[in-house]
């Protein structure tokens, strides 16, 4: 191993290869040690005759410390407090609105329309035409409760 000869843009493709492959690997892990192995070609830019064994140490404990510290990161998207956390679902934006029965629900199934789509509800038995609330979303199904009015 001491006559392997890696320079430091061997480094840097690899690195810009792994974080290619993270678009067919969308699960934000490869794109980190792409960073790593571009900061151990940086490294060996900056100081040319670091040994290999360096540049390994250096690729690992970066691409580590990336995924590490990437997991724990408050930004990451389920830790991102929003005002509007239904805005993309549009399901669960209806939690609360009143809409009327078109079809009566029996045995714990029926229908309603929500605009001009016709949606599945489950909820307790009751006749076409009863006015409910939405009171929750399993799947693609609202859970409804009569309303008292």
């Amino acid at each position: 191993m001491e006559n392997l000869q890696i320079e430091f843009w061997h480094w840097l493709i690899f690195g810009f290869l792994l974080m290619a492959l993270e678009v067919f690997a969308p699960a934000m892990v490869v794109m980190w040690f792409g960073f790593g192995a571009i900061i151990a070609g940086i490294a060996l830019w900056l100081f040319p005759s670091l040994a290999f064994g360096w540049q390994i140490i250096i690729f690992g404990v970066v691409s580590l410390g990336s995924v590490l510290g990437w997991r724990k990161s408050r930004f990451r998207e389920e830790n991102v407090q929003s005002d509007t956390p239904d805005l993309n679902n549009r399901l669960h934006s209806h939690i609360g609105k009143e809409y009327t029965l078109t079809e009566a629900i029996i045995n714990g199934r029926g229908s309603m329309r929500v605009g001009d789509t016709a949606w599945r509800v489950r909820g307790p038995d009751l006749p076409s035409g009863t006015r409910v609330r939405i009171t929750g979303v399993d799947g693609v199904m609202f859970t409804v409760e009569k309303t008292d009015h």
